[in-house]
């Protein structure tokens, strides 16, 4: 064990490596309710071939390595269940390039949503990236490993989808770049070879660990608008849904129910999140989600909700800060997130089988889906 200590100190320096118990003890576990496991060791390297390093003495040594993004799962991915070594991405957090012209950062894969936010915002105010609902620090890899989704994925799919390359230390310890990067210094999208990038997505860091990836960004316009269709029939929502996406106007597109707050129970809601360049564009564009689901209205079985000012302020924000707050609304637990991928069609039924009904008087409905 004391060799193995001293063969990690080596590679990334005595400062970045611990088997201290207090901080195996951090690194045991994430802010979900699954059992914490506890590594033997944690290493932060600074450089892929810091990475490199690290995968060659642990495939020498049979040692198992869990990386580590942001830390922020809630479902135990990065839990080390064989002990061994997590290694902790956070230092490679630079942002290597923007480029305006073909619309893609390059970024290393410890760098966090907000730090690319922040960058965006400061140095390149015409363009943005695709973000989760997530706290800030979390990171850009490990949103887009898990298939996370979030602001424009309407438009652009998951965020995996939104992925234009890959680096990636095998556990070998070779190094492959997949996508226009292998051929090119050029990180514009996963043509022309064979696309490789499905063998490390999902995958969870069991197939290759990444150190580098770009992705794609998307223009920030200067008027941003959001509207709330409302239903009570779940069996809408579907196509309620393929008429906004038919438009090809709104940037998001995001059906939800909850308990809480009473106004909510029970009704099934879409959020519609459009933006534009000019107050005449942001007009049209309001006109024509409003006309699209006119057959509803007509019908006098659903229509848009007005939004105060405040309420739709919350809205607009990306990340939306409110959901943190909202979290566990039925307090007195932990919180544990549990995801879907589905077709549109299977939006009612999912929704129903999410539906919880604890027994008792005090109980209310919990609706996920």
């Amino acid at each position: 064990m004391e060799k193995i200590l001293e063969e990690l100190s080596r590679i990334v320096g005595p400062q970045y490596v611990s088997n201290h118990p207090e901080e195996l003890f951090i690194y045991a576990r994430d802010p979900g309710t699954m059992e914490a496991r506890r590594p033997d060791w944690v290493v932060l390297p600074d450089s892929t071939e810091e990475v490199r390093q690290v995968v060659l003495l642990a495939n020498r040594e049979k040692i198992p390595i869990v990386p580590l993004g942001g830390g922020l799962v809630l479902s135990g991915l990065t839990r080390a269940l064989k002990g061994g070594i997590v290694m902790d991405l956070k230092r490679l957090n630079r942002i290597l390039e923007v480029d305006e012209a073909n619309r893609y950062a390059l970024v290393e894969a410890g760098t966090s949503q907000g730090m690319l936010q922040a960058h965006l915002q400061k140095h390149h105010p015409r363009l943005k990236h695709s973000i989760p609902d997530a706290p800030p620090i979390a990171t850009l890899a490990g949103n887009i490993l898990i298939h996370g989704s979030g602001h424009l994925s309407h438009a652009a799919g998951f965020h995996s989808d939104m992925l234009n390359g890959l680096e990636v230390v095998l556990p070998t310890g070779e190094v492959a770049r997949i996508g226009s990067c292998s051929a090119s210094p050029y990180w514009f999208g996963r043509a022309p070879l064979p696309d490789l990038a499905g063998l490390f997505l999902g995958w969870f860091g069991t197939t290759g660990i990444v150190t580098k990836l770009a992705v794609k960004l998307f223009p920030n316009r200067s008027l941003n608008d959001v509207e709330m269709f409302v239903v009570e029939d779940p069996d809408l929502v579907p196509d309620i849904i393929r008429r906004l996406a038919d438009l090809q106007v709104a940037e998001d597109l995001t059906a939800w129910m909850a308990p809480k707050p009473d106004w909510a129970r029970g009704f099934q809601h879409v959020n519609i999140n459009y933006g534009a360049d000019s107050p005449a564009e942001l007009v049209w564009k309001q006109k024509a989600i409003r006309a699209s689901l006119q057959k509803y209205r007509d019908q006098k079985i659903g229509g848009f909700m007005p939004l105060p000012p405040p309420m739709k302020k919350g809205l607009l924000e990306t990340p939306q800060t409110s959901l943190t707050r909202f979290a566990d609304v039925r307090k007195g637990g932990g919180f544990e997130y549990v995801g879907g991928i589905m077709p549109v069609s299977c939006f009612p039924q999912a929704y129903r089988q999410g539906i919880v009904v604890p027994p008792g008087p005090a109980s209310s409905a919990r609706a996920t889906a």
